[in-house]
């Protein structure tokens, strides 16, 4: 805790800060270093790798995150992350084709985005070390919760690829699906993601769904929050 003085001076002594505040004097003591463990270290170090990890994914990721400037999902993406890193599940050589924790985050809070479209997705690696998305075919209304008037559905997807190690992207992919809310079927897609998959490489396909009603004889998108459910469909470790 900082103790007022009488004395008027400003710099450094030895362990002794002295500075003005206002129209007062003011002086308080430097921490001592503490010298940290190898354990401590070792977890600051996968800290700092959760943290540029998590820039990484929520900046080429963007386009399916409703709300990317939200601190606590911020927050709550490097925990994960980091979480994972902690794991018997994270050894550098070792790819991993469903990184636990990570697979399944969810970028909004309520209903997940696995309750609101309720249709199995798959993403894999082809033969020629290409991340893919399987859709199988569906029915709008059986398989997507929608608010009420709901006309119209837009389907992102995003996926983005991070070296854990450095922290530095890979590359990144986007695209959506347009589709009326009615009783037509969707006819199944395989969805191509077209970004580079090299070792040491964490791969994060996520979703995000945009609903539309008809006001006044035009398309707008809802904004209740309960209806704006945005995750990660798949993660994997090359």
């Amino acid at each position: 805790m900082p103790s007022q003085i009488n004395v008027q001076i400003t710099g450094r002594i030895q362990n002794l800060v002295f500075y003005k505040m206002g129209d007062k004097y003011y002086a308080r003591t430097i921490p001592a270093r503490v010298k940290q463990t190898k354990a401590t270290k070792k977890r600051a170090n996968e800290f700092g790798k959760a943290s540029r990890t998590g820039k990484s994914l929520r900046q080429q990721l963007f386009p399916v995150i409703p709300f990317p400037s939200d601190n606590k999902m911020q927050t709550r993406l490097v925990s994960t992350v980091f979480e994972w890193l902690r794991s018997d599940w994270y050894v550098p050589e070792k790819p991993c084709d469903e990184v636990p924790h990570v697979s399944a985050f969810q970028f909004t809070e309520g209903s997940t985005i696995n309750e609101r479209w309720r249709v199995p997705l798959k993403v894999t690696i082809s033969k020629q070390g290409v991340p893919e998305l399987k859709i199988p075919a569906f029915v709008p209304v059986k398989s997507i919760s929608a608010p009420a008037n709901t006309v119209f559905v837009k389907c992102n997807i995003a996926a983005a690829g991070c070296n854990v190690e450095k922290g530095i992207t890979t590359g990144s992919f986007y695209t959506s699906l347009d589709f009326n809310y009615d009783g037509t079927e969707v006819p199944e897609q395989m969805i191509t993601l077209t970004l580079p998959a090299p070792q040491g490489s964490l791969i994060v396909t996520a979703m995000s769904l945009t609903y539309y009603f008809t006001k006044n004889g035009q398309l707008q998108k809802t904004t209740n929050k309960a209806f704006m459910p945005a995750g990660v469909i798949g993660a994997m470790y090359r």
